[in-house]
């Protein structure tokens, strides 16, 4: 267990200037935003396998970037800084801050509530798809269970049917999303508990 008061976490500031800075390049390349990098991270930190920096960048930033040589060290220092706020997190035991409200639904003054947690979502699945069959090696059908409402939110699986028929219950869509975070935790513990 962590003591949280020491969790690394990066301050508002340093989060706004990340957020930005993903923000841009998104806006430039199509890379990933701050939830889907995010969502990324958490994947790598709770699954079966580690990625070197260098992949995880170019999963991020797919193209070259924008970036001056100082702004890509910024970014970098930021985003691994990022991972050490996560790492602790999971190691706390508490259910896991998804860093947006747990929504799909879409407010009138705020079209980019529900997209958030889409983005975190789709960001956590790319990471599962970087070794899909690890993360099914054992225990299948839990994982199945625990990662449905990821798949769900992601958005990256709206043709099939089960997931329409969850759009069209509010309350059951709803559900599948505050079921996140402790989903997030118990594959956490599935993949590392073990190893102490």
């Amino acid at each position: 267990m962590s003591d949280l008061l020491s969790i690394p976490a990066l301050d508002e500031d340093e989060l706004e200037l990340l957020g930005q800075m993903l923000e841009d390049e998104f806006e430039r390349q199509e890379s990933f935003d701050f939830f889907e990098a995010h969502g990324l991270i958490t994947a790598l930190k709770t699954g079966p396998m580690d990625l070197e920096w260098s992949e995880i960048y170019e999963i991020i930033f797919p193209e070259k970037t924008a970036f001056t040589a100082d702004q890509l060290e910024r970014v970098q220092r930021l985003l691994r800084k990022l991972s050490f706020e996560i790492q602790a997190w999971l190691d706390s035991g508490q259910d896991f801050p998804v860093p947006c409200d747990l929504t799909l639904q879409v407010e009138e003054d705020d079209d980019e509530e529900g997209a958030a947690l889409e983005a975190w979502c789709a960001g956590f699945m790319a990471g599962v798809l970087q070794n899909e069959a690890a993360w099914y090696e054992k225990e299948e059908e839990k994982m199945a269970e625990w990662i449905f409402p990821i798949m769900y939110a992601s958005g990256l699986f709206i043709d099939e049917p089960e997931m329409a028929e969850i759009d069209e219950d509010e309350a059951l869509s709803e559900q599948m999303c505050v079921n996140i975070p402790p989903a997030v935790i118990e594959m956490f513990l599935h993949f590392h508990a073990a190893k102490g």
